[in-house]
C-alpha cells in the first residue's frame, strides 16, 4: 500500500510542479494550462515533432495513431523515407512514406492480414515497444512493477525499461494499462522524457527520495549505502540552516552507525545554543524519523518555503545540488507549530545522482 500511496503522491506533485518554460508559450489553444504543456511545446517548437489541426489546435486527449507515431518517429531519427506496401495504405496516404521507414528499419510492422491500419489508435503497450526498441532501452529481468502487467506480457520487458529510466510511472493504483490507447498528450511526455533527460528529472528524484525516507524510517543503513555520494558522504543537519560542523559520514560508515554508543556533537541546538549531545540512534530519533515524512502533507523540488523563522541555506549551501523537502504539518494541538520537513539534498556525480545531505527542518524560536 505505501508503495501505491508514493506514485499517487509523485503523479501529483509532478503535475503541481511549475514549468520552466523550454520554450515560451505554446500555439494550441487547448494546451495552454495543460499537465503536458511542456512536454509538447518542447516536441512542437525545439525539435519540431509534433503538429497540430486544421483549427489550429493539439487536441490531447484524442488517442495518437498509427500513422502519426510512425511520422514522429521517422522524422525524429532521421530515417529514409520509402514507399509502404501495406494493403490499407495507399500510394497516396499522408504517411505513406513514413510507415515504410519505420517498416523497413524495423521499428513498427502490420498485421497478419498485411494491412498497417494506420487509423488504429495505438495502446501504451504498442507505445512502449515502439520507444524501447527505437532508443533501445533495455533493462535486466526483474519482478514486475506493474499489477496487470506480468512477466509473460508480450510487451513486459519494453514496459519495465521505461518504468526503469522514469520514462512512465503507470497509475496510483500501481497497474499501468497496456491496453488503454495513449492519448497524444500521454505519447508526448513519454517522448520527451526519453529524448530529454530535463523531464524524468523530478520523477526520478521524487522515486530516490521517497525510496531514502522509507529506507531512514526503517533504519536500514545498509541498504542506504547505495545512494549516498561515493566521495562526499551524506551530512546530517538537525537544522535547515547548514553549518560546516554538521556531522558527515562516508558510504562505508552507515551500516554500524545506529549500534554506536559514541556521543557525537551534532551541532547547537537552536534557542538555547547548547551543543546538541547524542549517539546516532539519539540524533535519528530526534531529527530524523521524528515524523513519517514518507507520507508527507507537501512536497518540493527546488522551491524553498519559508516555514519557519530560521534562514534555510541549503540551496546556496548547496549551489549545485537539487533538493527534495517532504514537509509534515503540524496539529491542531500545538497550533502547527510542530510541523517537521525533511529535504533530501542530492549531487550529480558521474551522471548519477547521489545523496549529499539529509536535513531537519523545523519550527525555530
Amino acid at each position: 500500500m505505501k508503495r501505491r500511496i508514493s506514485l499517487f503522491l509523485i503523479l501529483v506533485v509532478l503535475f503541481s510542479i511549475p514549468a520552466s518554460s523550454v520554450s515560451a508559450v505554446t500555439t494550441f489553444p487547448d494546451v495552454t494550462g495543460h499537465w503536458a504543456e511542456e512536454e509538447i511545446t518542447y516536441l512542437q517548437f525545439n525539435l519540431g515533432l509534433i503538429g497540430g489541426y486544421p483549427d489550429g489546435t493539439f487536441k490531447p486527449a484524442n488517442p495518437i495513431t498509427r500513422a502519426e507515431v510512425a511520422k514522429i518517429i521517422a522524422v525524429e531519427q532521421g530515417l529514409t523515407l520509402q514507399p509502404a506496401n501495406y494493403a490499407d495504405v495507399s500510394a497516396s496516404h499522408w504517411a505513406n512514406i513514413y510507415i515504410g521507414a519505420v517498416s523497413a528499419a524495423g521499428i513498427m510492422g502490420g498485421y497478419p492480414t498485411g494491412e498497417f491500419k494506420p487509423n488504429a489508435p495505438m495502446t501504451r503497450a504498442e507505445v512502449a515497444k515502439v520507444l524501447a526498441v527505437t532508443y533501445e532501452i533495455t533493462v535486466p529481468p526483474a519482478a514486475p512493477m506493474f499489477s496487470d502487467v506480468s512477466n509473460t506480457h508480450w510487451a513486459f520487458d519494453h514496459i519495465e525499461a521505461l518504468a526503469a529510466y522514469y520514462i512512465t510511472v503507470g497509475y496510483p493504483d500501481g497497474t499501468f494499462k497496456p491496453s488503454n490507447s495513449i492519448t497524444r498528450a500521454e505519447f508526448a511526455v513519454f517522448l520527451a522524457r526519453t529524448l530529454d533527460p530535463f523531464f524524468t528529472q523530478p520523477l526520478m528524484l521524487l522515486t530516490l527520495t521517497f525510496d531514502v525516507l522509507e529506507i531512514l524510517q526503517d533504519e536500514d543503513l545498509i541498504s542506504l549505502q547505495p545512494y549516498i555520494h561515493p566521495v562526499k558522504g551524506v551530512r546530517f543537519s538537525p537544522y535547515e540552516y547548514v553549518e560546516n560542523n554538521h556531522l558527515i559520514f562516508s558510504m562505508g560508515a552507515l551500516p554500524g552507525l545506529l549500534s554506536e554508543t559514541t556521543i557525537y556533537n551534532w551541532g547547537t541546538e537552536d534557542g538555547t545554543g547548547d551543543p546538541i549531545l547524542k549517539t546516532p540512534q539519539q540524533y535519528f530519533d530526534r531529527y530524523v524519523n521524528n515524523k513519517d515524512y514518507t507520507a508527507p502533507d507537501d512536497i518540493q523540488i527546488n522551491n524553498l518555503i519559508g516555514r519557519g523563522s530560521l534562514i534555510n541555506n541549503v540551496p546556496t549551501f548547496y549551489p549545485n545540488g537539487i533538493f527534495v523537502e517532504f514537509h509534515v504539518e503540524g496539529t491542531i494541538t500545538y497550533g502547527g507549530m510542530d510541523w517537521g520537513s525533511t529535504y533530501v539534498v542530492f549531487e550529480n556525480y558521474n551522471n548519477i545522482w547521489y545523496v549529499v545531505a539529509i536535513v531537519h527542518g523545523e519550527w525555530t524560536t
